[in-house]
């Protein structure tokens, strides 16, 4: 009786608690929102919320020749890094909690299978990756907050398809190669919004410590070459309530120092920098659904002597349509999907490029709103040669 009175008061504790610091995350529709904000519970004092994927990929007899199909590392993160069929998982937590009226904390955490085979957390090549691990602190309410720790890059939507249960398609779009791959930032990031009716506008901007490289490969734990790397993004609601966003952005920032030691004909015998803007549109029109973003970057290399620029563009649009069935049927809806995607991405040897292009449709079938079958088929193209990686892909996604 004593041990069952303790645990009463405790609850007890715990939900005035929650009670008292229930304020919203997101204070308003039209605040901008991380990658993953649909696992955070805004009236949680704390809360644990993820997802788990299982993906079965078919025979594609030259996935692994394509360089991750010009994305760079960590390429197709859970699509199995082989030419034969296989399956594969992966799961995501979010762990968060309001400390107080103003201050909050996120976890984001993915447990993934490295590409190599590999990895460094047990067998069948278990990585643990923490994307997003913050303190949030409202300083002007709606307005201004600022966030310090690790995060998501602020720039355009794209990251949002790294997170597998929410993405549209199983496949990363190529698109997201113009911009750097999987880029998870140190520093500190300040967010706001204004809201007026069915109009609004939101911000955000980060300073940080950049990637040494264009691909994950250049994450480290500090600032190795003492420049800085900013991000920021500016979205519109015209008008039309949360149906349609319309955002740009932009991010510049050094990845390299030279080496006067290496090679010249190398990337590393110059000093590399990148500047990248872009501009994304999210739109609900009854039951359609449209996604697009395009990006345009620049890897600049620079010497005494010479400056070169290496210019790169995305562009991916999606369209789904979303069926409901009734309520006596066993499944909630039906949603046919179809996506175009293009990556225009230079190399280093001057004079060559080359284009990746995507054409995928297919089916998903919502269970209910936790539960989710996609089906889909990719037919992949390459400018300057030809590879036999188009791959038919099944997911199911599972989330809490």
């Amino acid at each position: 009786m004593i041990r069952f009175k303790l645990l009463s008061l405790l609850l007890l504790v715990f939900y005035s608690t929650s009670t008292v610091y229930a304020q919203d995350i997101y204070e308003d529709k039209y605040q901008w929102k991380i990658p993953g904000g649909k696992y955070i519970d805004p009236v949680s004092f704390f809360s644990l919320h993820g997802y788990v994927n299982a993906v079965y990929a078919g025979e594609s007899p030259e996935w692994k020749q394509g360089n991750f199909n010009g994305i760079g590392m960590p390429g197709q993160v859970i699509l199995p890094n082989t030419n034969t069929s296989s399956f594969n998982n992966d799961v995501a937590l979010w762990l968060s909690s309001e400390l107080s009226e103003k201050a909050s904390v996120i976890m984001e955490l993915h447990l993934v299978n490295n590409p190599s085979g590999v990895g460094a957390a047990g067998p069948g090549g278990i990585t643990f990756v923490l994307t997003e691990a913050n303190l949030r602190y409202k300083l002007i309410k709606n307005y201004l907050a600022v966030s310090a720790g690790t995060f998501w890059s602020v720039f355009g939507i794209q990251n949002q398809d790294w997170l597998g249960a929410q993405n549209l398609f199983t496949t990363i779009p190529l698109a997201s190669g113009a911009y750097v791959t999987h880029y998870n930032e140190r520093g500190l990031r300040l967010d706001g919004s204004f809201a007026k009716g069915e109009w609004g506008l939101n911000y955000v901007f980060s300073v940080g410590n950049g990637f040494n490289a264009w691909d994950i490969s250049g994450y480290n734990s500090f600032d190795n070459n003492n420049n800085k790397t900013i991000n920021g993004r500016v979205s519109v609601f015209p008008g039309f309530g949360e149906h349609l966003n319309i955002g740009i952005s932009y991010g510049q920032g050094l990845l390299f120092e030279r080496d006067p030691s290496a090679a010249s004909d190398t990337k590393q015998f110059y000093d590399n920098s990148f500047k990248a803007f872009g501009a994304d549109i999210t739109a609900k029109w009854n039951d359609f659904s449209l996604r697009s973003y395009l990006i345009q970057s620049e890897e600049i290399l620079i010497n005494n002597q010479t400056e070169k620029i290496f210019p790169n563009t995305g562009f991916m649009a999606e369209l789904s349509f979303k069926q409901g069935l009734g309520e006596n049927s066993k499944i909630d809806a039906v949603i046919p999907k179809i996506r175009f995607d293009q990556l225009d991405k230079s190399m280093f040897v001057e004079g060559t490029d080359d284009v990746y292009t995507t054409i995928s449709f297919g089916l998903n079938f919502q269970i209910n709103s936790n539960f989710l079958l996609s089906l889909d088929h990719n037919w992949i193209t390459e400018k300057n040669f030809s590879l036999d990686n188009n791959r038919m892909v099944a997911r199911v996604s599972a989330n809490f």
